[in-house]
Parts: C-alpha cells; structure tokens; sequence
C-alpha cells in the first residue's frame, strides 16, 4: 500500500513543517500550524519514494521518446 503522496497535514491542510531537535535518527516531522505528528523522519522519506521514482521514470520516458521522435 502507498501513502498518499500530497504534502498537506490531514488535520489543518498547512504544507509547514518542523524538525524539533531529537535523537540522531529518530526525528519526528510535525505540523508546524497544529502540531500534528506525521511520525519519524525516515518513515515520511520512505513513505513518499515510490512518489520520487514514478516521476523519474516517467521524465525518463519522456525524453526518451522526444528523442526518437
């Protein structure tokens, strides 16, 4: 299952977000209007990859194919 690849908090819709200071791996990313918790740093990053490599592949495609054109 993927996450949902928009960048708005689900409780207020703000795109701001904070790093508090943590523990070297273990940073949570929070909400900076409500403070809402989107879990650990590492997790959002990974959550949000496929995201990354779809459009890579896709650019990829595209140029590709402009050049055989």
């Amino acid at each position: 299952m993927q996450a949902p690849t928009s960048p708005d908090c689900p409780d207020c819709g703000s795109r701001a977000k904070r790093f508090p200071p943590g523990r070297e791996g273990q940073y949570h990313v929070f909400c900076e209007d409500c403070g809402h918790d989107f879990g650990r740093y590492d997790r959002l990053v990974a959550n949000y990859r496929h995201a990354l490599d779809e459009l890579e592949a896709h650019l990829e495609t595209s140029t590709s194919a402009s050049r055989d054109a």
